[in-house]
């Protein structure tokens, strides 16, 4: 059996660990709550991309982009030379209410009722039981 390292690419793993860095450098430098703003950093040949979800951020960034830039190569010994901010339209979840995945009729419940009455196993008698009475 392989063991977990090998499974997941250390290359990967690494990489994103330094964008989680860069990611919390930025939002420390611009005094930006975790829980409120979403901003991701990504650097690729010596350019910066500064993503958010946020309009209003994403102007924010555009006008700090610069000092941004230079703040992460000097803290992080960089080499980046230009940056550029994208804004991502956020993810609009859809709530769903939690549905059964089947219904029980009303002879299917009387049914499953007078088997349960039958059964000794108080545990598999209880669930049959719940199950037929998941309507009343």
């Amino acid at each position: 059996m392989k063991n977990f390292k090998h499974l997941v690419n250390s290359e990967l793993t690494k990489s994103i660990e330094n964008y989680d860095k860069l990611s919390a450098f930025v939002y420390e430098l611009m005094h930006l709550d975790k829980q409120k703003h979403n901003v991701w950093v990504v650097t690729k040949r010596q350019q910066l991309t500064l993503m958010t979800d946020n309009p209003y951020l994403g102007t924010q960034l555009r006008y700090q982009q610069s000092a941004i830039c230079e703040a992460l190569n000097r803290n992080f010994l960089m080499e980046l030379k230009t940056a550029k901010v994208k804004i991502i339209p956020p993810t609009a979840e859809l709530k769903k209410e939690k549905q059964d995945l089947y219904r029980v009729g009303g002879k299917a419940s009387e049914i499953l009722t007078n088997i349960a009455n039958e059964i000794e196993d108080d545990e598999l008698r209880l669930s049959l039981l719940k199950l037929a009475n998941q309507d009343k």
